[in-house]
């Protein structure tokens, strides 16, 4: 008994330091976790995403979760010190020291990603504003009956924006297996739009020149009477020979 009184009195000391470290450590991992999720949710940054990719994500449950394991896992290392447990704790403050050198990455990576998204959005809204303001967004809906071009051009110049700065991102994460493809994959795709663009120049003058001819076309016929000829000839009132052949023009 009193080997047993002398044991457990050098041991308790330690057992109850490393509850009060392991309670403790709970009580701020449940702080930052609820301190992280509201900061968040004050950001609206679930909303946010959500209108940037269409995709209902639930980013700020997974952020907060995970500050909440990185700081029971710096309490568990307290805890198994205090216990002179070094099997369990050495390979925990491995684990711990790495996540701690790796958060300035992450924290760079987001604020590079944040600045992605801030200019992408720029970007779209003053293309929105731009094409809106012309007539040409209402005339190309109209007759390709689709929605407004505005918003089309946006939508892809927003991606083109983000599409520019992922490389930089995984630079900031040191993720080179995926970096180096990307950027080879991001440097092809910049490659191909000026030929996208001047593909879109072409369809647009096309489609212009095509209507004057059609107009012109269809007023000159109608001025050199074919479609009395053609009334005269048996051809119904509803089609006329001239729009027939400026649509012909036309196309």
């Amino acid at each position: 008994m009193d080997s047993l009184q002398t044991t457990l009195g050098r041991e308790l000391p330690g057992v109850f330091g490393a509850l009060a470290i392991l309670v403790i450590g709970w009580i701020v991992a449940a702080l930052a976790r609820a301190g992280v999720r509201r900061g968040l949710a004050y950001a609206k940054v679930n909303q946010r995403l959500a209108t940037a990719t269409g995709q209902t994500l639930d980013l700020e449950a997974a952020a907060s979760l995970a500050v909440f394991w990185v700081v029971l896992l710096v309490a568990l290392v307290g805890v198994f010190n205090t216990l002179d447990l070094g099997l369990l704790s050495a390979p925990l403050y491995a684990l711990t020291t790495q996540v701690f050198e790796y958060v300035p990455k992450l924290i760079a990576g987001g604020l590079i990603a944040l600045v992605a998204w801030i200019v992408a959005t720029l970007v779209r809204s003053l293309a929105e504003k731009t094409l809106a303001a012309t007539t040409l967004d209402d005339q190309l809906s109209a007759h390709a009956g689709m929605e407004p071009i505005s918003r089309s051009a946006g939508k892809v110049l927003f991606w083109v924006v983000i599409l520019l700065f992922v490389p930089a991102v995984l630079g900031a994460l040191q993720m080179q297996g995926l970096m180096e493809p990307f950027r080879d994959m991001t440097a092809k795709a910049l490659a191909i739009l000026p030929n996208i663009f001047a593909a879109a120049l072409i369809g647009l003058v096309g489609w212009i020149v095509a209507k004057v001819l059609r107009g012109l076309v269809t007023n000159l016929l109608h001025a050199a009477g074919i479609d009395r000829l053609g009334a005269t000839a048996g051809v119904t009132e509803p089609v006329r020979l001239s729009h027939v052949a400026g649509t012909l023009v036309f196309m």
